[in-house]
């Protein structure tokens, strides 16, 4: 594969990654018809975790404020000042993911 294929391949990835529909897919089809055989799954993989950079630096400072109420939540939980009345924005949405994340 040529670094050209790869630059298109990743903008690919970067304009499907958030439609409701799988990237992966868009990326099988782009591989297609480029005629480019890819079976490797690094590439895929270094795909998503440049998806998931982007993600976070984007979101960097929402991402290290729920870090802080993660800490935050386990020092109240363990020295008993937890209470579910008195949750700041941050902690809330943190608690959200983490009851959303439960299977």
């Amino acid at each position: 594969m040529s670094v050209m294929q790869a630059v298109i391949q990743g903008i690919i990835q970067g304009l499907t990654e958030f439609l409701p529909v799988s990237s992966s897919g868009h990326l099988s089809l782009a591989q297609h018809f480029m005629g480019v055989k890819v079976e490797s799954l690094l590439f895929d993989v270094m795909l998503h975790i440049g998806t998931l950079l982007a993600v976070l630096i984007v979101y960097r400072r929402l991402v290290w404020r729920l870090i802080l109420s993660l800490f935050g939540l386990i020092r109240d939980v363990f020295t008993g000042r937890f209470h579910w009345s008195r949750m700041d924005p941050d902690r809330r949405l943190l608690m959200m993911l983490i009851i959303g994340l439960l299977p």
